[in-house]
């Protein structure tokens, strides 16, 4: 997190705090200074509904043992029209259970876990691949083949 940008930390919850940077909304346990575990990537939601992903965060750094995330701040809209909300982890080993959880949330699109890695590289996850209409793989198929060039 770019410390230097932040704004003033607003408590969500009894130990989650948000601050922003100029483009995101950044959540963050309060009672924790340094997170337990090495973040290796992140948990990707989209919705339209941006208090959706406001609770899911304060609520999965409040009672599920996540630390940090991440979704765009109210004022600015997303070009595709869905904010994202980043929750960082350090493995995937909870993609089942956040599916599972997550599930009936209709607003909801959950695109399970991205790597750092594969975030730079321009990578998806197949999870997500396959969700995409026909039309939105070939935009995605075309962004990859330009970062290959």
């Amino acid at each position: 997190m770019n410390k230097a940008k932040k704004k003033k930390a607003e408590i969500l919850s009894e130990n989650v705090i948000g601050s922003c940077d100029g483009y995101w909304e950044w959540f963050e346990r309060s009672d924790i200074t340094v997170v337990p575990y090495r973040i290796t990537g992140k948990y990707l939601f989209f919705s339209r509904n941006r208090e959706l992903l406001v609770e899911i965060a304060v609520s999965e750094l409040e009672n599920g043992g996540f630390h940090q995330a991440k979704t765009h701040m109210a004022e600015i809209a997303p070009p595709s029209g869905e904010y994202v909300l980043c929750l960082y982890y350090k493995d995937d080993s909870r993609k089942h259970e956040l599916a599972k959880k997550y599930q009936n949330r209709i607003e909801l699109k959950y695109r399970y876990w991205k790597s750092d890695d594969d975030t730079l590289a321009g990578k998806y996850s197949k999870e997500f691949i396959e969700r995409l209409t026909p039309t939105d793989k070939k935009v995605f198929q075309s962004k990859r083949a330009k970062q290959q060039q």
